[in-house]
């Protein structure tokens, strides 16, 4: 089968939007017909190992009801036998493992989790991310704006990470992108010096494409907004194409009367961009960058799952990466309560607006079957007319262990904290939130460190009200049952910076140098407030 660099080369782009985009085409009971037919050639492939016969017993599923049926839900513990040191055995698992890649560990349960990926399941990473591609720089259906020898900035963490390890890997077999830095030389430096080094490269290269963290680049605009967006050249950089693009660069913010920005010097094709923060910082990505950063949901165990499209709305799912199935909201929060409950499924032909977990089974050889991915997404519309798409579309919620109930009235999300933090206008630099109790009552308490002076209490007083306009459930705290909910620390300058140095200088991973914003332990509250 053509790769999209081949399709690209050959001219065939009406063919290459089929087969990268051709899920937003899809009726629903075309989609539901893919997911039963791939989901039964992952059965034949689980009955032949020894994970199968421990998941089926001695039945083996005839049909994806008898499949639901009989197979359990599923969670990591499942799998660990299998997993764990990377080192299953001959005929253990359904498929030839092409790489292992591994989540950032910041689960209060492990210290990561590993994923093993057989070739068709990195195969279908790259389409993945080839379908971003075109769907960030796209204006509409059949829109393909990709180029042989595009140039990628490439943001997210290096391998084993999934980004790394599976999406970069998948992504440059399909479309053999310049990726700058290139991969094999960004997966050995340090993220700040691959930061640097991508930036560096992109004065004389340029930039089509930006994929990874949204925070990045918000921190990459902030710095040219504060006049901090300058450069100090060196003899190598000192070549025509950089002059000239920064000659150009000087001259557009001069005609506009303005600071340089990154639009000024990039012309962007388009955007992929990761982290719970991205829809907080589109309007200020796209003013400062010239596109709006498009949103993707996927993850190590999932692979990719679902994709946004040119209207930057919701998320609609691929019928060919898993097999999908949700948990009422309500059954959900049941078996956190109580572990021995087991909650039912429906499909996609019979999800209903509102918020549900996530549960996957995945194609193509992979290992992890009825898996709780501990996600919460929320299904926003059953269909976007909009794009002519007939599937249910969806956003993400939160993560199962990124909620904080709060008296029993009330359950913040991350984002749900995070907007209200937003919505107050306050010049923050980073925060972290948890559910603590204050003589035998439940408080949140948010830690908060802010960019410019502000008292303690105009800062609660601010997030209070915020909170309490978005979420009824928390005003009722406060009026029903005379519950002061939030509490607010104001934390020293500089603090998440220093905590992130003395993470590093412990030899701490990527993803440990920062605190988690949601329920950090006592330890990290402590580092935080003792600078």
């Amino acid at each position: 089968m053509s790769t999209a660099i081949e399709l690209l080369k050959q001219g065939r782009r009406e063919e290459m939007w089929r087969k990268y985009c051709g899920f937003l085409e899809l009726s629903l009971d075309e989609f539901m017909d893919i997911q039963g037919r791939l989901l039964m050639e992952q059965v034949s492939l689980l009955s032949r190992c020894e994970l199968g016969r421990r998941l089926f017993g001695d039945l083996v599923p005839a049909s994806p009801e008898e499949f639901r049926e009989i197979v359990p839900l599923t969670t990591y513990d499942t799998y660990r036998p299998f997993l764990e040191n990377r080192a299953a055995q001959p005929g253990w698992l359904p498929s030839e493992t092409s790489l292992w890649a591994r989540t950032s560990g910041r689960s209060s349960e492990y210290t990561c989790k590993w994923s093993p990926y057989s070739r068709a399941m990195v195969g279908k990473i790259g389409e993945f991310a080839v379908a971003s591609f075109i769907l960030a720089s796209c204006s509409g259906h059949g829109d393909i704006r990709l180029d042989p020898g595009d140039v990628c900035l490439y943001t997210l963490a290096p391998a084993p990470y999934f980004t790394g390890a599976a999406v970069a890997r998948g992504l440059q077999e399909q479309l053999q992108m310049k990726f700058i830095p290139p991969l094999e030389a960004g997966d050995r430096m340090e993220f700040e010096q691959r930061i640097r080094e991508g930036f560096r490269l992109a004065l004389t290269t340029g930039i089509d494409f930006f994929y990874g963290l949204s925070s990045v680049l918000r921190a990459i605009a902030e710095q040219f907004q504060q006049g901090s967006g300058t450069f100090k050249f060196s003899p190598d950089m000192l070549n025509p194409g950089l002059l000239y693009r920064v000659a150009n660069g000087l001259a557009r913010s001069k005609i506009s009367r303005r600071g340089m920005l990154p639009r000024d010097l990039w012309k962007i094709k388009g955007i992929v961009a990761g982290g719970m923060d991205t829809s907080f910082y589109s309007a200020a990505i796209e003013a400062a960058w010239g596109r709006k950063p498009l949103e993707g949901y996927g993850g190590t165990e999932l692979g990719g799952v679902a994709l946004q499209a040119w209207n930057y709305k919701g998320m609609s799912f691929l019928p060919d990466c898993n097999f999908l199935e949700f948990i009422a909201e309500s059954d959900f929060y049941l078996s956190q309560e109580d572990p021995a409950y087991q909650p039912g499924t429906y499909t996609l032909a019979d999800v209903q607006p509102g918020v549900c977990e996530l549960v996957i089974t995945n194609f193509h050889g992979g290992v992890f079957t009825r898996y709780r991915t501990g996600d919460l997404i929320e299904i926003v519309a059953l269909r976007d007319d909009e794009l002519g798409t007939a599937t249910p579309q969806m956003k993400f919620h939160a993560r199962a262990d990124g909620v904080l109930d709060v008296g029993g009235f009330t359950r913040l999300t991350e984002k749900s904290i995070f907007q209200a933090i937003v919505d107050t206008c306050l010049p923050y630099v980073d925060w972290t939130a948890r559910k603590e109790y204050v003589n035998g009552k439940p408080r949140l308490h948010i830690y908060l460190e802010l960019s410019l002076d502000s008292s303690n209490g105009n800062v609660k007083h601010a997030i209070h009200d915020r909170l309490a306009e978005q979420d009824p459930g928390y005003a009722e705290l406060e009026s029903m049952l005379g519950i002061d909910p939030l509490m607010v620390t104001v934390l020293p300058r500089g603090a998440f910076v220093q905590y992130r140095e003395e993470r590093k200088a412990a030899g701490a991973e990527l993803a440990h140098l920062k605190p988690p914003r949601m329920n950090a332990p006592d330890a990290m509250i402590q580092r935080l407030l003792r600078r």
